[in-house]
């Protein structure tokens, strides 16, 4: 999602409560001949506020799963509050902990809810970059899910090509006598090439793409291969293509993986906010 304009009203408010809720705290601590902490009945009800916008934020996964009923909000308003109001609940969290470190399990809970806060920014801030650079660097972009679907078409249609010009009625080959051979000699080492560096790139290994298109366009300007040279350059426009979506693919992974560590570390935050509770109840 982008901040944009839509996103001011969210930024106002929840600016304004977390300043408030901060100033009230204060006040409070001031009146409080001990001041206040954590378990005191003004710290319990921050507490309780803070870990109420914790899971309202963690809600956003279940509501992508769940049919799309009228009472419940729109997607673009609970992510709108995945945003702003998960930011807010570190201030009442803040405010809950009297703006200490507490205990070990305390400390623990603090860096999980830090690097989850820290994940949500990274990840906020790729929403805004990788679009852009796909459309800035991607001539012709493919859905993420598609990629798989595209690189196997690229790879059967580089194997027929591969398939003709190994055939033995192939142009280069008809050629008799000692001119047949450099052109047969070209062509092994083609296949050789293309089983052991190109398959593999267009199957998806990491490899110099650079390498490979200079290495077909090589073959294409051999002269004993000047029969093939339309199969040839087709095969190195589909390694062209393979390159521009491995990039593409490269964007795409920055745009996504940062939910492999930002969920875990969000559901590790709701479990340890659990047993701070429990322990803190009970001992």
């Amino acid at each position: 999602m982008l901040i944009d304009r839509s996103h001011k009203k969210w930024i106002a408010w929840s600016a304004l409560i977390g300043a408030f809720a901060v100033a009230f705290y204060v006040f409070l601590d001031r009146q409080s001949p001990d001041g206040l902490t954590g378990g005191t009945t003004v710290g319990l009800w921050y507490g309780m506020v803070g870990s109420a916008l914790m899971i309202y934020a963690g809600l956003l996964s279940a509501h992508r799963k769940v049919p799309r009923w009228a009472f419940l909000p729109s997607r673009a308003w609970m992510l709108k509050g995945h945003i702003w109001l998960g930011s807010l609940s570190l201030v009442f969290i803040l405010c809950h902990s009297g703006f200490h470190w507490g205990g070990t399990l305390e400390k623990i809970l603090w860096l999980v809810f830090g690097l989850t806060l820290v994940t949500g920014i990274v990840g906020l801030a790729l929403q805004h970059v990788v679009p852009r650079l796909l459309t800035t660097r991607v001539a012709d972009e493919v859905p993420y899910e598609q990629i798989p679907h595209v690189l196997q078409v690229l790879r059967a249609e580089a194997d027929g090509l591969m398939d003709e010009i190994s055939e033995p009625g192939a142009p280069a080959s008809t050629r008799a006598g000692s001119d047949a051979e450099p052109a047969r000699l070209l062509k092994r080492e083609l296949r050789t090439y293309y089983e052991k560096e190109a398959r593999p790139f267009l199957n998806g290994a990491v490899v110099n793409p650079a390498g490979v298109e200079s290495q077909f366009a090589r073959f294409r300007d051999a002269a004993d291969l000047a029969p093939l040279r339309e199969q040839l350059e087709r095969l190195r426009e589909l390694c062209c293509r393979r390159r521009a979506v491995a990039g593409q693919e490269r964007l795409h992974r920055w745009l996504h993986t940062w939910l492999a560590l930002h969920v875990p570390l969000a559901v590790g935050l709701l479990v340890l906010g659990v047993a701070h509770a429990v322990l803190s109840t009970f001992y």
